[in-house]
């Protein structure tokens, strides 16, 4: 290939990945308050159990973190249990070197789920983008929850989750969940994502 249409195809490159950069920045920006009936809506599936893995790299030009996680179960039924969920996001876990006195700055936007190996999580797994194959959570980082001491929670620290809800199917427990803000038993937070699952197939 001619040296001028090579440079001229790794501007192009450079270009459209800079571009996708500030579009879903961008997008993150304008993160949309999703309550947790939206979460299960709009999940493909909602995986419970510990991310064994994550690591970043580069998918045509395009920067990724996979995550892998040990599924525990999946409310919707659709991952097995004791298998391992591998899935891409959109950009790196930090700065790199690109070995040319060059550092790529294409982290993970913010707004979007952030990961760590061994933590125990609740993942709202949106469905994957049909050109990248890209995957993030429902909500963005509204749908990723931490589960630590019996108890759950996003990045937002829980902040709308119940809102704009028909809550009068709730047990007492469920209830308690509403007017205690902040951390919620996951044990009560996981029954009642399975009534709403239940629920969305009526």
């Amino acid at each position: 290939m001619p040296t001028g249409k090579l440079f001229s195809r790794i501007s192009l490159l450079a270009t459209l990945t800079v571009a996708a950069l500030l579009s879903v920045s961008a997008n993150a920006m304008k993160l949309k308050s999703q309550n947790l009936a939206e979460l299960v809506t709009a999940s493909e599936s909602i995986l419970l159990g510990h991310v064994v893995s994550v690591t970043d790299g580069f998918q045509n030009n395009a920067p990724y973190t996979e995550v892998t996680i040990r599924v525990g179960s999946d409310a919707k039924g659709k991952v097995k249990e004791d298998t391992e969920y591998t899935f891409r996001q959109f950009g790196l876990l930090k700065p790199r070197s690109m070995g040319n006195g060059k550092v790529y700055l294409g982290v993970t936007p913010e707004g979007f789920a952030k990961w760590h190996e061994g933590e125990q999580v609740v993942a709202f797994m949106y469905k994957k983008a049909s050109m990248t194959g890209f995957q993030t959570t429902a909500g963005m980082a509204q749908g990723k929850f931490v589960v630590s001491n019996d108890q759950v929670k996003n990045a937002f620290n829980n902040a709308g989750l119940f809102e704009r809800m028909d809550t009068s199917n709730m047990s007492a427990e469920e209830q308690n969940m509403i007017t205690s803000p902040g951390a919620v038993s996951s044990a009560t937070f996981m029954g009642y994502v399975g009534k709403l699952v239940e629920e969305s197939k009526k």
